[in-house]
């Protein structure tokens, strides 16, 4: 069982590699405003197996090291013993990037998430929401000075994993 104090620890010392991270001198992060699309897969823990994902975020980077992301991702839908259930979540982060090579950037990411729940059986519905802490970590790589992609492993709960790939834009 991971308790909250442990999920606390775990979120400051990711915050702090976070900053580390954005501190580094060789930076290859997207500075300026830029947007994206995104598409993936998601495991809920207690739902069956992997679904695709869809999104889309805006982000401004203040240096090529830091950055703020706005996002929005349709996570899928699952069935739980005769109950559909979709995920939808709103995102809001910080992300952190440094050089690996010329066109290659590593990346971390650090913030919040609001998820919103919709059940549906037998034509009866619920909804509900939850807040929760995001983090991940991933890899960017530069095809021209304002197209890049990236690839990203991300935990937008404690009990969700989601693996994504993106395309992103540069204004």
């Amino acid at each position: 069982m991971v308790t909250f104090t442990g999920i606390a620890l775990f979120t400051k010392y990711l915050a702090a590699a976070a900053l580390s991270l954005a501190a580094s001198i060789a930076c290859a992060g997207p500075a300026g405003v830029y947007a994206g699309v995104s598409a993936g897969a998601t495991r809920f823990e207690e739902l069956d197996g992997n679904k695709s994902h869809f999104g889309a975020f805006v982000g401004y980077g203040f240096n090529p090291a830091i950055a703020l992301e706005l996002g929005y991702r349709q996570h899928g839908e699952w069935n739980y013993f005769g109950t559909d259930v979709k995920l939808k979540e709103t995102q809001f982060s910080a992300v952190g990037s440094m050089a690996l090579s010329r066109n290659l950037d590593l990346f971390a990411r650090v913030g919040y998430g609001y998820g919103e729940i919709e059940a549906d059986r037998a034509g009866y519905r619920g909804e509900g929401n939850v807040d929760s802490a995001i983090y991940g970590i991933g890899l960017g790589y530069q095809f021209v000075p304002n197209l890049s992609s990236r690839v990203e492993l991300q935990k937008p709960a404690s009990d969700i994993t989601s693996v994504t790939a993106s395309l992103v834009w540069k204004f």
